[in-house]
């Protein structure tokens, strides 16, 4: 190799030296990629999959609800935090979860378990597959007031609740009359005769509109009653978001009600309330409307006392 040879090749060589080291300036001078300032992320499901009960009202709702759901979070942004879950999309899916209001937790990371099932009502057939969940990271202030949803994320899953369909109610017939005068009450044993009682089952319509149904699928006529019709915000947020003009009264921060008398019923026979003005915009959040039939108790003695709940998420 001549002397031009072997200088010309040192050159080379210090060229792609050069190269490099610029390269490698540029890499270190770069910044680095910024961790999202809140995430969430599901990382278990218990049980993973399968076939689970519903929850027949919001009553039940707690340990009841059938799915815990593992997530873990990183909030910044926010004094406080809290997760909530619903159906993907919320309207055809009604989940319900608990607890309620959320767990609300503090500025930083950590891991929280949140229970959900799917919420039963007068209409939900017998098997109710659920493909999919979203779950949200929501962010509120020092005081625990909401302020808006930070991360939202959406989780494909593979459970089928069961909801019982209402118990049929059969009449004695007159051919079991054996003694003239004696009446079909007469001939049934106590727990019979507690199956001609009247039965009263709210009904919220799909999608919520404000027109609520209260309908005696009972075997007997009911007396006079109150209906209970509560409107509260499922993201923890303070109730500004439910009108004043339909729900007048307060439960507490959280919970506005109306209560509605209803007249007597004959079986079979239904009463339609319709709750005006209702608003065709409302503010962003998730609302819960929970519908509740003979809301004193002892003033109408039904066959089933545990059916006269019901309730449907919006969301907006």
């Amino acid at each position: 190799m001549t002397m031009e040879d072997t200088a010309m090749k040192q050159a080379h060589t210090f060229g792609w030296l050069q190269f490099f080291h610029a390269t490698a300036l540029c890499v270190l001078a770069a910044p680095a990629l910024a961790a999202p300032r809140n995430d969430v992320n599901l990382i278990n499901l218990s049980p993973p999959s399968g076939t689970l009960p519903g929850v027949r009202n919001s009553g039940e709702m707690g340990p009841v609800n059938s799915v815990e759901a593992t997530i873990n979070y990183r909030l910044q942004s926010t004094p406080q935090g809290f997760i909530t879950i619903s159906g993907e999309p919320p309207t055809t899916y009604p989940i319900t979860m608990s607890p309620l209001p959320p767990t609300h937790f503090s500025n930083g990371r950590g891991e929280v378990r949140v229970r959900f099932s799917w919420l039963c009502n007068d209409r939900s057939p017998p098997s109710n597959p659920l493909p999919a969940i979203a779950y949200r990271l929501q962010g509120a202030d020092a005081a625990g007031r909401f302020t808006g949803t930070l991360v939202q994320k959406t989780q494909a899953v593979n459970y089928t609740f069961t909801c019982r369909p209402p118990s049929p109610i059969k009449r004695p017939s007159d051919a079991a009359l054996t003694t003239p005068g004696e009446s079909p009450m007469q001939r049934l044993n106590p727990q019979a005769q507690g199956a001609l009682r009247p039965d009263l089952v709210p009904i919220l319509t799909r999608p919520m509109t404000g027109t609520v149904i209260v309908r005696n699928i009972g075997a007997s006529p009911a007396p006079a009653s109150t209906l209970y019709v509560n409107c509260y915000t499922r993201d923890a947020r303070p109730i500004n978001g439910c009108p004043t003009t339909i729900f007048p009264l307060v439960d507490d921060i959280y919970r506005r009600y109306v209560l509605i008398e209803i007249p007597s019923l004959a079986p079979g026979a239904e009463y339609v309330v319709n709750l005006r003005p209702w608003p065709s915009a409302w503010p962003v959040g998730d609302y819960n409307f929970i519908a509740q039939a003979d809301h004193y108790p002892g003033r109408v003695s039904e066959s089933d006392e545990f059916n006269d709940r019901t309730s449907y998420l919006v969301v907006r």
